[in-house]
């Protein structure tokens, strides 16, 4: 057996089998020393066990196989988040200004996009300049993390002009939170494909005035601390229902349901193999659900998940012919895959942030949900 402990500064992790018999080695910030020396004790380091050079990883710090997404610094009071707008252009600009005090009374400064508060129809160029926006506050070195300013409807157009190349170039850089929700699903997914980091399902900007003490509390747990939680019931109504006991574990991923089914059969096609999928709705009713599940199922995608989370559903009442609970029993249910129902990670009055692409632990026999590695460091 060989042994290489990859640190997780700068940024990534070295994970090539070195042509050695017997030595542990150490790389730090792409420099090999002694596994021996006294400097690891101070390293913040990842451990894998590589046997008789098969591929696969297991993580021996606390048990636990982490992703191999990289991972952001944790944001802290005294940082500046850049706002953007990649979906809807802004109707309501006081709402902009409530968030932004929102996050001034946590700490933060905030810088605009600049194109945020164009209100002008969808057009091409405007698909551009949101793009525009949007790599740009990554590439900003006096911005520390970014938020959406709201979801609805547009993040599909803006993904079309996010340049490969630049993606390519930012790939290269320190991974910064990227937080939203609704229809920010389209950039979570680019960023955790092309930038291999995590992003975090969370509110956006929009969201944060009147904020409950829950979204709150879950926005510092996920964004502001660096240890593994629990993510927790609505407060409000905690009833979580089992639709297959079991458990799994595995990468976090998913979003609003109807992005990531639109994004099958594209280049940047949500990878559900061996995953803890979620999903969400919000104005759309459950026949349209039932079409959306039914077609993930026809592609082959849904079996391939290791566990299943189910969000609300909510802004439509569910008609006379079919609801939801009956759109995922008959769908969900005879997979077989461990799922859990009614968590709040949706447009709900309570929204827990989590973090995509990070390793979580779903155990719907018990029906609980944790997140098993921080998505910042």
């Amino acid at each position: 057996m060989h042994l290489i402990i990859g640190v997780t500064w700068p940024y990534t992790v070295e994970r090539s089998l070195p042509p050695l018999s017997h030595l542990d080695v150490v790389y730090c910030a792409g420099e090999e020393v002694s596994a021996g020396a006294s400097r690891t004790s101070q390293l913040k380091v990842v451990c894998y066990a590589i046997c008789n050079y098969g591929e696969t990883l297991q993580r021996q710090h606390k048990e636990v196989c982490m992703s191999s997404r990289r991972r952001p610094p944790k944001v802290q009071p005294g940082m500046t988040i850049g706002i953007v707008t990649p979906s809807s252009p802004v109707r309501d600009r006081g709402r902009i200004e409530r968030g932004v005090a929102v996050l001034e009374s946590l700490g933060f400064r905030t810088v605009f996009g600049a194109h945020v508060h164009d209100r002008r129809p969808y057009r091409a160029e405007d698909d551009r300049s949101r793009a525009d926006d949007l790599l740009a506050m990554f590439f900003r070195d006096d911005v520390d993390a970014v938020m959406c300013v709201q979801g609805g409807y547009g993040g599909i157009r803006t993904m079309r002009w996010l340049d490969a190349d630049r993606l390519a170039q930012l790939a290269q850089h320190p991974p910064k939170p990227f937080i939203g929700f609704s229809d920010i699903t389209y950039p979570h997914i680019v960023f955790g494909k092309a930038l291999d980091c995590t992003t975090f399902w969370g509110p956006n900007l929009a969201q944060l005035d009147g904020m409950s003490d829950y979204t709150r509390a879950a926005f510092r747990r996920a964004l502001m601390e660096t240890e593994p939680f629990d993510v927790l019931p609505d407060p409000d109504d905690p009833y979580v229902e089992t639709l297959v006991p079991g458990v799994a574990e595995g990468e976090l991923v998913g979003g609003t349901l109807r992005p990531i089914v639109c994004l099958t059969g594209t280049p940047w096609e949500l990878d559900l193999r061996g995953k803890i999928f979620f999903f969400e709705g919000a104005g759309m009713p459950p026949i349209e659900a039932d079409r959306l599940l039914g077609q993930m199922l026809l592609a082959g995608r849904l079996q391939e998940c290791a566990g299943i989370i189910i969000g609300e559903h909510v802004g439509r009442p569910e008609g006379e012919t079919l609801f939801f609970d009956e759109v995922f029993d008959d769908l969900i249910r005879p997979l077989g895959i461990p799922t859990l129902y009614h968590m709040p990670l949706g447009h709900g009055k309570h929204l827990a942030t989590v973090p995509l692409g990070a390793r979580v632990r779903l155990d719907a026999t018990n029906k609980t949900l944790q997140v098993l590695e921080p998505g910042v460091c």
